[in-house]
């Protein structure tokens, strides 16, 4: 708790700008983009992951499949976490953004 009121300029900023964990534009995209990828394939997997489980014989393949998916997605999460919380909601946005891509695509090909 020392020296915390030294430190006012930094925790009492209102714009972005003020914050040093602010990325750049073109890493926004990037993070985005990160998640954009992540998020389409995590919810293609989801697809075949459900069609495998109304077929027989695709156990391993379903259970391989499934835990890959899912490290996917931690992984990407937690290397996001690390970089601050900017980066984090954006990749959290990409996989958002590809959900809802993913979710038309197949409302539309399927009855």
């Amino acid at each position: 708790m020392v020296g915390l009121g030294l430190d006012t300029t930094r925790m009492s900023s209102m714009s972005p700008s003020g914050f040093h964990f602010w990325p750049d534009l073109p890493q926004l995209i990037g993070w985005i983009g990160l998640g954009a990828v992540v998020g389409t394939f995590y919810f293609r997997a989801l697809l075949r992951t459900t069609l495998w489980l109304t077929e027989a014989g695709h156990g391993a393949a379903t259970a391989v499949l499934t835990i890959a998916r899912l490290g996917l997605l931690v992984g990407s999460l937690v290397a996001a976490t690390l970089v601050g919380p900017v980066p984090l909601l954006a990749t959290a946005l990409g996989i958002l953004f590809a959900k809802i891509v993913i979710v038309r695509h197949v409302r539309g090909t399927r009855p």
